[in-house]
């Protein structure tokens, strides 16, 4: 079984000088990611959602502040604790930073000792966190891996928007070769692509610039989304390219390079599954032909069969008549 359980630090910084010192005391005790500049830093952050971000302050074009205030802005990576890292000694400066969000400040040059305490110490510390929301989410109905609202309240966002004759479509997701990746590579790092998979359609939701939306997470690698239907195409075609570009990052280049799990079942025999991809249903609430929640979960039967029977990533629209009684 193949497991991965370091955490992922990024490192940003304009120097290559100082990038290559805290890889070097880094790498060993985790997995080190960098970027020379704050736009690329924030597209890493996205990209890769580290467990913590080694920020310089003085770069060209963004400075680390900027850098902070953006991540902070952003619900989706405004968790990531931020460690700053300047030659700016002043108390201002790292009152400022702390003001904006940041866990720590740290002078350069760098203590080795000090760098490594502290960093081991915030990834404590978020990790208390982290658990603190999931007792606190335990408590109501939302899904302990990801956070999100659980059965009940898509229950109630579905019927909610069936009642008000809402002009909005009705998505559902799932994954398809999910249970054979699971098999071979273990259940914690199924739960980084359920996890993953959850970025990539809040993502999908903030690319296309929809503010008015529903995610749900039913369970498992199942979602439930709402939002506007002028915008559905556009998102779910976000969504299948930002999840086929990020999956393969969770396999071995062996498998990537192959595009497919080879396993064997009990018997012995030879068995291919290729590449996880997404399929999602979509269900149109503004024609007005849906008067309950179950003829919603009717619908996306259908669809979803017709998602599935597609290789790779597909989003398919149920396009059914209703006759009410």
């Amino acid at each position: 079984m193949i497991q991965n359980c370091k955490h992922k630090i990024l490192i940003v910084d304009d120097s290559p000088d100082n990038i290559r010192i805290f890889i070097n005391l880094l790498h060993q005790d985790y997995d080190t990611f960098f970027a020379k500049d704050g736009k690329k830093a924030i597209e890493l952050a996205y990209k890769v959602m580290p467990d913590i971000i080694l920020l310089d302050i003085v770069m060209p074009d963004m400075d680390g502040y900027e850098v902070c205030r953006r991540l902070k802005s952003d619900k989706l990576v405004a968790d990531i604790p931020i460690i700053f890292i300047s030659a700016k000694n002043d108390v201002e400066d790292e009152t400022t930073g702390l003001d904006l969000g940041a866990v720590d400040y740290i002078t350069k040059p760098v203590n080795p000792a000090i760098l490594q305490a502290r960093v081991r110490t915030h990834l404590k510390l978020n990790h208390a966190m982290k658990e603190l929301k999931f007792l606190y989410s335990m408590a109501l109905d939302a899904n302990p891996l990801t956070g999100l609202p659980g059965n009940n309240s898509i229950a109630r966002r579905i019927e909610s928007a069936i009642s008000k004759a809402e002009k909005i479509c009705v998505i559902y997701s799932d994954l398809d070769n999910f249970k054979a990746f699971n098999d071979k590579y273990g259940f914690a790092k199924g739960d980084e692509v359920i996890i993953f998979n959850s970025h990539v359609i809040q993502m999908g939701l903030k690319a296309n610039g929809v503010d008015d939306f529903f995610i749900g997470h039913i369970g498992g690698d199942d979602f439930v989304i709402t939002l506007p239907l002028e915008k559905v195409y556009d998102v779910a075609q976000s969504i299948i390219c930002m999840f086929d570009e990020g999956i393969t990052r969770f396999y071995t280049p062996e498998d990537v390079a192959r595009k497919a799990i080879v396993a064997f079942d009990r018997k012995g025999r030879e068995q291919v599954f290729p590449i996880i991809s997404i399929s999602m249903a979509g269900v149109d609430l503004s024609s007005s032909q849906y008067k309950q929640y179950i003829e919603v979960n009717d619908a996306f039967s259908g669809a979803k069969k017709k998602s599935k029977s597609i290789e790779g990533s597909s989003f398919i629209m149920d396009k059914r008549k209703i006759v009410n009684k």
